[in-house]
């Protein structure tokens, strides 16, 4: 394992090591409301965290060959996954979406290994297809934006608007990383905006956080709730916190304070330090990331490693922009922290695979 490869490793497992106290300081009071037992969310998010780790130490062991030869099967395996979710009796609901697939004591969430395997198949068609990218042959992108797009389809059946945008923006990050011009790009991202309009402002639900964002005072008591719970947590918790376990935004007024908005609550407990730290950690996965493309002198691998590290990133700002304010209520887990089983494991995956690309491009130097 090279330098690099060490720093990641090591600032991934300070993030699970972090969310997993942080889970059952969140989720205590809560879990012994609804279940008479405080440790329900602390032992299951300790049950991913083994799973998730085991998961890494998998894929870090596979050959990067694997992933390249396989990646359309994955693709293939993610759409009938998202179809799954759809049967009655397999497919899960809850608050108001059809998003997991029940497995008996756990639920997975197909939309999130989707995730993973769009950055395996478009890191490998692209790959391939380098060549006549690079003499700007437009069509050879159709093909995998159908299947994209049908996997965005599916996921907004859930519905998951969400997941949705993190699909199309790890299309085109490796699109424009595969060396498709600029205005492209955006001229595609333009002919879009139509169906975000109909997705967004013509949905009440949706539209409904776009104006709590724009003014969350304005519905105290509705929409604008959790924005503003969110918001007190951090005012609460000032530069150093009021101290591990002691946040009272987790007393049935911040809600998903385990989940989504668990940021708020490490605001609310450790302050403004407690909060750099989290930051810090991500930007160093970042570093690391680029670092490690930056390396490669494979068009796969370095396709591979900068959709993924920007996959985990992206998710973890978009998660702490919408705690602080910044951007409107979405529910997007904060990666490695987050209660939830599907996003550690996936996510720990993700970085396994990082770990194993590090490990072949050692062994041909």
């Amino acid at each position: 394992m090279s330098y690099t490869a060490r720093i990641l490793f090591t600032a991934v497992f300070l993030l699970v090591g972090f969310g997993v106290v942080m889970t059952y300081s969140a989720s205590a009071i809560y879990a012994d409301h609804i279940y008479a037992d405080p440790h329900h969310f602390f032992i299951r998010q300790i049950f991913f965290a083994l799973l998730g780790t085991a998961g890494l130490f998998v894929t870090a062991s596979i050959p990067i060959a694997f992933w390249k030869r396989h990646a359309r099967a994955l693709a293939l395996l993610s759409i009938a996954l998202l179809l799954f979710v759809m049967i009655p009796g397999i497919g899960y609901s809850a608050g108001g979406a059809r998003r997991w697939i029940n497995l008996g004591a756990v639920k997975f969430q197909p939309a999130e290994f989707a995730k993973l395997a769009v950055c395996i198949y478009l890191a490998d068609y692209l790959s391939r297809k380098m060549k006549y990218i690079k003499k700007g042959n437009l069509s050879i992108f159709f093909p995998p934006m159908l299947l994209v797009g049908l996997m965005c389809a599916l996921v907004l059946l859930q519905p998951d608007l969400g997941s949705c945008a993190f699909l199309c923006l790890a299309a085109a990050i490796l699109v424009f990383m595969a060396g498709i011009r600029m205005r492209y790009v955006i001229v595609t991202l333009t002919a879009f905006l139509p169906f975000f309009y109909f997705l967004i402002i013509r949905v009440p639900y949706r539209l409904s956080r776009v104006t709590a964002y724009l003014n969350p005072w304005q519905d105290p008591q509705g929409s604008g709730f959790q924005m503003i719970q969110s918001l007190l947590a951090f005012g609460l918790g000032g530069l150093g916190g009021v101290g591990l376990g002691q946040s009272t935004q987790k007393l049935f007024y911040l809600p998903s304070s385990y989940n989504d908005f668990i940021f708020s609550v490490i605001g609310e407990e450790l302050g403004l330090m407690g909060a750099m730290f989290v930051i810090f950690l991500y930007a160093v996965i970042f570093l690391c990331g680029i670092q490690m493309a930056d390396k490669s002198n494979q068009d796969f691998e370095r396709l591979l490693i900068v959709s993924l590290t920007l996959l985990i990133v992206f998710q973890a700002l978009v998660n702490m922009m919408v705690a602080t304010g910044l951007i409107p209520t979405k529910g997007l887990p904060l990666p490695f922290i987050s209660y939830g089983g599907t996003s550690m494991v996936i996510n720990m995956m993700s970085i396994g695979i990082l770990l194993g690309v590090d490990r072949h491009a050692r062994g041909r130097r």
